[in-house]
């Protein structure tokens, strides 16, 4: 069985769009409550962002390249 490699590159370019899309989206809805909206989705989605990476790195064996 093979193992298919993902492009790095590809990955953090998708999380970024979707980083920007939920920030600009915040700012769309709540625009009185900035900064603080902001900060608090870019420290979750950080952490999210990194579970993701961890579990498909270390429990489902993927490899990026």
């Amino acid at each position: 069985m093979t193992q298919k490699k993902y492009n790095l590159v590809l990955a953090v370019v998708l999380l970024t769009l979707i980083e920007g899309l939920a920030i600009y989206l915040n700012m769309v809805v709540h625009p009185n409550s900035q900064p603080e909206l902001t900060v608090a989705i870019v420290i979750i989605f950080a952490i999210a962002s990194g579970l993701g990476m961890w579990y498909a790195t270390r429990v489902r064996g993927i490899t990026f390249s």
